[in-house]
């Protein structure tokens, strides 16, 4: 079992180094959603090998954000009798135990959190981290060979807009 960085191009097959900062936007308060693909295939056609209870480090979450949900969907069946968990520090909070042998979202799995909102009795993942973290994938059961994961999150960023403005341009016109 081995951790596999994406978010550092120090890893084989990773080329660039992640930004641990949200897209910029006008309001730096508002929602967003981040996605980011584990691809076995091209990691493998870049010298990878994997095995079972490999753990790839997917997804920078930046300090002081709001986690609405989080999820993953398979693009590209994995190898017979793979399995994923997601979640910080590699548990299963967000998704355990999900089949990744076909295409399509994964379920929450036996202790995961439902990755729908359906009226009151919704069961959302949620959780607001506080220093810079990441979002894990361990794929268990055969060692991985192919497949393609996008795992996505939904995310506010909590942290100060700034200072308020003290005046304004216009005053130094006068």
């Amino acid at each position: 079992m081995a951790t596999f960085d994406l978010t550092s191009k120090d890893t084989t097959g990773i080329f660039s180094d992640s930004i641990v900062a949200m897209p910029s936007a006008k309001n730096t308060n508002v929602m967003r959603n981040i996605e980011a693909y584990l691809d076995i295939d091209a990691l493998v056609a870049a010298g990878g090998s994997f095995s079972d209870g490999d753990i790839f480090q997917v997804l920078e979450i930046p300090a002081n954000t709001l986690v609405i949900n989080a999820g993953a969907e398979v693009m590209k069946a994995f190898t017979g009798s793979c399995t994923l968990d997601m979640d910080f520090a590699a548990g299963d909070d967000i998704i355990d135990g999900a089949d990744v042998t076909s295409t399509g979202f994964c379920a929450k799995g036996t202790n995961g959190q439902t990755n729908t909102v359906v009226g009151s009795a919704a069961s959302t993942y949620t959780q607001f981290v506080s220093t810079t973290d990441t979002i894990d994938v361990l794929l268990a059961g055969a060692a991985p060979s192919t497949g393609r994961i996008r795992v996505y999150a939904t995310l506010i960023d909590c942290n100060e807009a700034g200072a308020e403005a003290t005046s304004a341009a216009r005053d130094a016109l006068a």
